[in-house]
């Protein structure tokens, strides 16, 4: 069937006319210089029906979009209106109904260009102000004003989900604005790309298009040819050109992205094919044309002239050629099958019910459609909807999901699953073509670019980083790789179609029935030949590969996961879900990363994608974890790998890190949030993103993009590294960021020392390695309790204290709080230091005394006086600071009490040594008297449990039975020495022969002088101790208080 074009339609007067067709496909809206607004139908039978007419606007109509409920015009006045359009659901089942919705912008300046967001909720428009105004569809409400061009704009229009917005002014700039953001940043500007124009007259500007896939821009330009600029990288992909003459004035998409329609003021409609990059078909009109439209259900043009006509182009693809139809098949059957359910089912739908206006929405009864028509949903917004949608991830539209006045009839935000693939695959690395290049892998072993040359074959080039290992490679390509996996040990090579390799740049990747090859170049340098390749079965293409020194893995579209060695033995094949999006390995382990099963969508159009990981080994005998995959609200991911140390990790596109913890205890695996690179790029106040290379330890390394540009340039850039920083609250002070730099230290010591037990590997240095790491981390505690201790956070400390590992630290910790003067938390920690030094003595499970969380026993340790006094043992001596162990064999008086030392001896940097207290003296004496010369040291103790009993553990570690090394360069022991110092000068003077003359009597006689003495000495040693800290790893601090007790007593 040849095509055909109608009659000129007079729809306005002389001058330029704007023509859009409706998101349904069943009418055509056009406005003109005449200052009117006509809204016709689409159909053939129905052509000829008087069309509608709107007469809001008093001056010329210059721009005008239409979208499935919303019709939004703008004149040379620079009035912009809105209208509720209704279409019947089906040919004859009512009528058309516009009706005004409300004013969107007044300006003092024409109104050039409009463009509705994808979602409805937004509508950007170009004026000649230099300026691009973003209003709410919802409300009427200023929401952005975007500046940068320099001169009047004359072309906006959004991506379809709304993302993006491109932007044309008349001195040739394209710029690409980032909308997602609550402040939109400029991510692209091109100058001189576009037709270089003066303001004032609309026939002699142009206008750029967005792809309904999203993937390009088609922008006219000086050259008379078109440029598709590409996603992402906004680099010019491809070019069409050689049949227009002069100025093309518009372009138009087909609904699949295939077909291009341009107009020119060469009075030319050109019918572009995309993947051919050529003309198949074209008219010639008798004037010039001013604008051009598909339908985007059927194989339909509609444009314009400059006398104010229309012409209809019927069939205009020629399909019976062999080429595609310029739509969806599946969303077309099914607005004929869901047309027809709704004409079986006799429902009758009035204009208002099916414009899905507010008063017809809340009056209408008739409104209400049963499940014939799909879903309870409107006729108008039937499954073909949903169909198309679920095949174009990016095609996703509002329909009435806050009630303010859509055609949609399902309750607000109702959500439904849709089957089958939701997005592409993507290889961990990779990027877009940027201009003839494109990074087929990124890591840190090297890069893989591959470089466009012709249409025959492009050249790969692999450089690495460690040149004393490897030579950069170069070869040249003809089987145009669009996949590349680089390891240590070799680099991996696939072929694939172009929506698997998401590469719709018309270069690089192969059709769906070409066959598909995977090729292995190793780098073994003893072997003579370790290279091999495969070719797939027909119909079997690569989503994603991986490569490690253990092998090779290659996902396909069939299901299959294939496993290979190094060498190219193939030693394993499986069938997986249908869903996986990306993979990686590293040494024995491969990531795989799925969708979840079923994409679940609302009714306004936005998307949960959600997705599951299964961590198996390379040989596929083994699942090492599996499970949900989270992500940031709204977010995909993006990137997964490893780290240098083997630890998975995945990063989104919301910028969040997260690494796989425990992933060896299979079930107790979890995902920890390691950075937010969106949070440390708002705290530098910088517009950057980073692109994600690799993890190594503690750092993430990132190719930092300026500008919000999303992929590294070429050369190669340099390589940043962001230290790991898990999002904990309060990170502004000085206490969050040390449990942040903590809590990473402990993350990835543990994920150290579980690989280990995990492979049966030995650590580096076994116990010695892991003692520097509890080390590390103890020190991070320490920091943490000293700050607790100075703002008097009681409860705060101990809980930091109990994560403690080592007993030095936990030494450490009791000097901490009691050189900040917190005598009771000190108290209280000697307490938990004993009851851990008594459940590594024993077997663990004593009970002499339950510990809660907040410190207390039930023994009463607080009690610091018994109500009886008992002999006790004696203790072993115990060495204060200043003094050496005594020698003897403990006869001496001076071994029972507490300093332990010896009185003649010298500590080693010649200072004299601390006396013993006095009290201690006066205490052994009269102990003397009461046995028969033997001393003893009184001491009143709590009960202690049963010999037979085994301790409590409360705390379920078990601590070293070694005491902390003092260490005499630590400031505050500095100061104990001269106290202590000050104290032995003090005792020195009250044990002169004068002194002990007229103590002797009270010593002897045991009177109550001597029991004052007694008391106040008492005083002076818990004093002393307090002071010289002299703690001991196998006595308590119930113990020297009650020890000081017992000497009142005395």
């Amino acid at each position: 069937m040849g095509h055909s074009v109608t009659d000129a339609r007079f729809a306005h007067a002389e001058g330029y006319t704007t023509v859009a067709f409706g998101r349904s496909g069943d009418f055509v809206c056009t406005g003109g210089s005449d200052s009117l607004v006509r809204v016709f139908y689409a159909s053939k039978a129905e052509r000829d029906q008087e069309a509608i007419t709107l007469e809001q606007h008093s001056d010329n109509v210059l721009s005008l979009f239409a979208s499935r409920t919303k019709l939004v015009s703008g004149d040379e006045e620079g009035m912009v209106y809105s209208f509720d359009l209704g279409a019947p659901a089906s040919p004859g089942a009512g009528q058309l109904s516009a009706e005004p919705s409300g004013t969107v912008l007044r300006s003092t300046l024409p109104a050039r260009d409009v463009s509705i967001s994808g979602n409805e909720r937004q509508v950007a428009i170009a004026t000649d102000d230099e300026k691009i105004t973003v209003v709410s569809l919802l409300d009427m409400a200023l929401l952005h004003t975007l500046a940068g061009h320099r001169g009047s704009v004359n072309s906006v229009s959004y991506s379809p989900d709304s993302a993006y917005l491109a932007s044309v002014g008349c001195n040739g700039t394209v710029r690409v604005w980032d909308m997602r953001e609550d402040d939109p940043s400029c991510v692209s500007v091109t100058h001189k790309m576009a037709y270089v124009c003066e303001p004032g007259s609309s026939m002699e500007q142009s206008k750029s298009r967005w792809s309904p896939d999203g993937r390009h821009i088609a922008v006219p330009c000086g050259d008379h040819a078109i440029k598709l600029v590409e996603r992402g990288s906004w680099e010019v992909a491809a070019e069409l050109g050689g049949k227009h003459t002069k100025m093309i004035t518009h372009v138009s998409w087909s609904a699949n992205s295939k077909y291009i329609a341009s107009v020119g003021l060469d009075s030319q409609a050109v019918v572009w094919d995309v993947g051919a990059r050529k003309a198949i078909q074209s008219h010639t009109a008798a004037n010039a044309l001013c604008q051009v439209d598909w339908n985007p259900r059927g194989n339909i043009l509609a444009f314009t002239d400059c006398l104010g006509a229309l012409y209809i182009w019927d069939d205009v693809v020629p399909i019976e050629q062999g080429h595609a139809p310029p739509y969806e098949r599946a969303a077309v059957a099914a607005t004929a099958a869901a047309a027809a359910a709704a004409g079986a089912s006799g429902v009758a739908q009035t204009a208002g019910a099916a414009g899905g206006g507010l008063v017809g929405d809340l009056f209408d009864d008739s409104a209400a459609v049963d499940g014939g028509a799909g879903n309870g949903m409107d006729v108008d917004d039937d499954d073909g909807d949903s169909v198309e949608d679920a095949g174009d991830a990016l095609d996703d539209f509002v329909v009435d999901d806050d009630g303010a006045g859509y055609s949609e009839r399902q309750a607000p935000h109702q959500w439904m699953a849709t089957g089958g693939p939701q997005s592409h695959a993507f290889q961990p690395g990779s990027t877009p073509w940027i201009g003839n290049r494109r990074y087929l892998a990124f890591n840190m072993v090297g890069s893989v670019v591959s470089i466009a040359q012709d249409a025959a074959h492009n050249s790969i080039e692999v450089e690495f980083y460690d040149k004393s290992l490897y030579r950069d490679i170069h070869f040249s390509d003809s089987f145009k790789f669009a996949m590349a996996a680089l390891s240590d040990t070799g680099c991996l090579f696939a072929t694939t179609t172009k929506e698997l390799a998401n590469d719709h740049s018309l270069r690089g990747a192969g059709d769906a029935s070409d066959v598909s090859v995977v090729s292995y170049r190793g780098f073994a340098s003893w072997s003579t030949n370790a290279d091999w390749m495969y070719k797939l079965p027909p119909k079997e293409h690569p989503r994603c590969i991986a490569a490690s020194s253990h092998g090779a893995a290659v996902v396909t579209s069939q299901g299959m996961l294939r496993l290979l060695t190094g060498g190219g033995v193939q030693r394993h094949v499986e069938s997986l879900p249908n869903r996986v999006v990306t993979c990686a390995a590293r040494g024995d382990l491969l990531l795989l990363v799925l969708e979840a099963l079923g994409t679940v969508k609302s009714t306004s159009g936005s998307r949960l994608i959600e997705y599951e990981y299964i961590l198996m080994t390379m040989d596929g005998q083994a699942r090492v974890a599996s499970g949900a995959c989270p992500l940031s609200p709204s977010g995909e991911i993006v990137w997964a790998g490893f780290s240098e140390e083997g630890h998975p990790a995945t990063c989104d596109s919301k910028g969040m890190l997260r690494v796989l913890h425990r992933y060896w205890a299979g079930r107790d695996a979890c995902w920890v949030p390691a950075l937010d690179t969106r949070r440390l790029s708002r705290e530098r106040g910088k517009r950057e993103a980073f692109w994600p290379v690799a993890l190594s330890a503690k750092q993430f390394i990132v190719v930092t993009c300026r500008d919000r540009a999303r992929y590294p340039p070429f050369p190669r850039p340099i390589l940043d590294e962001l230290d790991v920083d898990i999002p904990l609250l309060n990170t502004d002070t000085h206490a969050g960021q040390q449990e942040a730099k903590y809590l990473t230290t402990r993350l990835f010591c543990e994920q150290e020392h579980g690989e280990v037990a995990r492979t049966g590997g030995e650590h580096s240095g076994d116990t010695a390695a892991q003692a520097r790491d509890d080390l590390e981390q103890d020190k991070l505690l320490l920091r943490l309790v000293q700050l607790a201790c100075k703002a008097d956070k009681a409860q705060r400390a101990i809980d930091l204290a109990l994560m403690i590992k080592l007993d030095q630290s936990f030494d450490a910790a009791i000097k901490i709080a009691i050189h900040q003067k917190q005598t009771a938390l000190a108290e209280r920690l000697m307490r938990i230091r004993d009851s851990r030094a008594a459940a590594s003595g024993g077997d663990g499970d004593g009970d002499g005394g339950d510990i809660d969380d907040h410190g207390n026993s039930e023994n009463e340790l607080h009690s610091v006086v018994a109500p009886d006094v008992r002999h006790r043992r004696r203790r072993p001596p115990a060495v204060t600071y200043g003094q050496k162990p005594s020698g003897g064999d403990g006869s001496d008086d001076h071994a029972a009490n507490d300093t332990g030392g010896d009185s003649d001896a010298s500590s080693g940097d010649g200072r004299p040594p601390l006396p013993p207290p006095q009290h201690a003296r006066v205490g052994g004496m009269a102990g003397a008297a009461a046995e028969g010369g033997e001393a003893r040291e009184l001491v009143a103790r709590p009960a202690q449990p049963p010999a037979t009993s085994r301790p409590f553990n409360p705390f379920g570690v078990a601590a070293p039975n070694t005491s902390m090394e003092i260490r005499r360069s630590d400031s505050f022991f500095s100061a104990a020495d001269l106290h202590s110092n000050t104290l032995s000068r003090e005792s020195s003077a009250a044990a002169s022969p004068a002194a002990a003359g007229k103590r002797q009597p009270a010593e002897h006689d045991a009177g109550a002088h001597g029991r004052k003495h007694a008391k106040v000495a008492g005083r002076d040693r818990v004093q002393a101790k307090m002071s010289a800290f002299a703690f001991k790893s196998n006595t308590s601090a119930a113990d020297a208080l009650e020890g000081a007790a017992g000497d009142d007593s005395a």
